[in-house]
């Protein structure tokens, strides 16, 4: 999967256009390494301070999955 950051901002718009806005963003661990070498993707992500393992992309949390190439908003 091919997936750049432009794509998933945009994605991000349309979801928050047609609904209350998102929740989560569910990224498969290929994909997520791909985006962050990214320094546009990596810059916005940020680690919950309770829990290091919980990451979120301009406040929306993250989920990776075991799927190497995957994107989904939930």
């Amino acid at each position: 999967m091919n997936i750049s950051v432009k794509e998933i901002n945009k994605h991000i718009e349309e979801f928050k256009k047609t609904k209350k806005g998102p929740n989560l963003l569910v990224i498969g661990y290929m994909t997520y390494s791909k985006l962050m070498k990214d320094a546009k993707f990596h810059e916005h992500v940020t680690k919950d301070i309770k829990d290091p393992m919980i990451r979120y992309y301009r406040g929306i949390e993250i989920r990776m999955v075991t799927k190497k190439h995957h994107f989904e908003i939930q």
